[in-house]
């Protein structure tokens, strides 16, 4: 072991102290790679160990734009990023007063509940039953009522079924012979739903609610209905749920046609397994479209589960108005349409550099400072304030404070090598800063895509409990009830009350204004 140490030290003797200075620096320089290659994967191993055992809370939420690759703003922010820091600085400190009074004149009025119980998620009207008790020796003629000691305990009647039987009585005049040529025969008619089957409507509005609004797929429905004495298929449950679809699928159209006329959409997507290949299931993917100008509700879209710029071409064919989405690419080709405006969303911008924020103080200031941006929006709602004071404020105050992130993801975007999370993060976002800042020119568009995430985070819930749809008809199905769901939440409805009443409905039989008149938006 010690011919190589002495072979390599008389080595070094037989050099020049020329070259053993030059030996020294090439080593200095490739300890300098290999640290800041440590670095790095130290850096990632950091940044995975928060992915698995730290806590991912996105209190803001939503998705962002495409990849153009400009600023926002002119290139002379980039040289006069003191100057947009001066400008930006005094409006962030007036924001986060703004927002101080707000959270303290919340807390002043907010009522006290001491003594409520459980008054304040309990409505006055609901059912009392009242049961008098009397004390074991309570005697009336010796005795006086001198008060009452009430208690009080929320019931809950558990799940019946009960077979509606329609007796339609035939009847003839009884003057009328069986021998005469013609004889008025008086028959009820047979009251017409919108799916002819066993299940009433109140049954399908069940089975279709308590699958897409609280997620219990079939099998489970039907192995609770066991433990009331009904037994029934899962396949036939199936068949019927289908069949409610089908006659669904008119009103959906209508639904659809509806959200397109809005000047303003949201646009999101969200995969689905499809079991329709032997043995193993593929990913598919739902589009959601959101009105997001007048609130007319969500539609969910399915093509063979495509994700494609087939599909969004297909969608928005002719559209003019606002769009807003996230990063994925198949937007940006919108980014040139004559009539349509691109938005992008804060949200997940700020969710690039989050998970960063512990171990780098320039992705914790990018996250301060978008922060104030959405402190803006708030003390705005807070203020219920119209569109055309949110413009003005957006314009006095979020714009110089984006012009300020800009130039400065521009100034620390140095500080990192290609391929580090904060350099992907930074670059994400100078991709899509165009889309970002176009919010501020109308008080009508949201800093986000959050209203969005929103509609389609019960299908994300839904999929954890059914896993997957059968095939690509399971898959419309599930866009057509999603839907629906969805339109009905917006419009702050029931899901049960609309769907019953709806498939109590002749639908087949029903005009298209008659139609119209029972979507959720216009539903009385």
């Amino acid at each position: 072991m010690d011919m190589p140490y002495c072979t390599m030290t008389s080595d070094y003797h037989s050099l020049t102290r020329e070259a053993v200075v030059k030996l020294l620096e090439q080593r200095d320089a490739e300890l300098k790679v290999k640290d800041a290659e440590l670095e790095q994967k130290s850096r990632r191993i950091l940044e995975l160990e928060r992915m698995v055992f730290g806590r991912r809370s996105e209190k803001r939420l939503p998705e962002s734009a495409s990849d153009w690759t400009g600023t926002l703003f002119d290139e002379q922010w980039a040289k006069e990023g003191s100057l947009a820091r001066v400008e930006a600085l005094p409006i962030i400190k007036e924001i986060k007063q703004q927002s101080g009074q707000r959270r303290s004149s919340r807390r002043v009025s907010r009522p006290s509940r001491k003594g409520t119980a459980y008054a304040s998620y309990v409505p006055e009207n609901i059912e009392r039953q009242v049961t008098e008790i009397y004390p074991e020796d309570y005697d009336a003629e010796r005795m006086a009522i001198i008060g009452h000691d009430r208690s009080e305990h929320l019931c809950l009647r558990p799940s019946s079924f009960y077979v509606r039987v329609e007796d339609r009585v035939i009847c003839r005049l009884k003057e009328a012979r069986p021998t005469d040529a013609k004889v008025d025969i008086l028959n009820a008619p047979l009251k017409k739903q919108a799916v002819d089957c066993f299940a009433d409507a109140s049954l399908l509005a069940e089975i279709i609610t308590a699958k897409f609004a609280y997620h219990q797929p079939e099998y489970r429905q039907c192995e609770r209905w066991k433990e009331l004495g009904v037994n029934i298929p899962t396949s036939t449950v199936n068949s019927w749920v289908h069949n409610a679809a089908d006659a669904l699928y008119p009103l959906y159209k209508l639904q659809v046609r509806q959200i397109l006329q809005s000047s303003y959409l949201q646009v999101d997507e969200t995969s689905v397994q499809v079991a329709d290949r032997k043995g193993k299931t593929r990913k598919g993917y739902l589009w959601g479209v959101r009105d997001a100008m007048h609130s007319q509700g969500v539609f969910f879209h399915w093509k063979d589960g495509a994700r494609s710029g087939a599909v969004a071409n297909e969608l928005f064919k002719g559209y003019q108005g606002a769009i807003q989405s996230d990063g994925y690419e198949v937007y940006s080709r919108f980014e040139n349409v004559q009539g349509i405006v691109l938005l992008g969303c804060m949200a997940h911008v700020r969710r690039k550099f989050e998970h960063l924020a512990t171990d780098d103080k320039n992705a914790a200031h990018i996250i301060e400072t978008i922060a104030t941006l959405y402190e803006l929006e708030e003390n705005l709602k807070h203020k219920k304030a119209p569109p055309e004071e949110v413009e003005t404020e957006r314009k006095a105050k979020a714009y110089p404070i984006l012009k300020y992130l800009e130039t400065y993801m521009l100034d620390v975007h140095k500080q990192y090598t290609p391929g580090e999370a904060m350099e992907k993060a930074l670059r994400y976002a100078f991709a899509v800063w165009i889309r970002i800042g176009r919010y501020v020119q109308d008080g009508r568009f949201n800093i986000d895509n959050n209203l969005m995430e929103q509609a389609i985070r019960p299908i994300t819930l839904g999929r954890k409990n059914y896993l997957f749809c059968g095939n690509n008809e399971g898959a419309e199905n599930n866009a057509i009830f999603y839907t629906f769901m969805a339109c009905c939440r917006e419009a702050d409805i029931e899901p049960y009350k609309w769907m019953k009443e709806i498939l109590s409905k002749p639908l087949p039989d029903m005009t298209e204004e008659e139609l119209t008149k029972m979507l959720p938006s216009n539903f009385k």
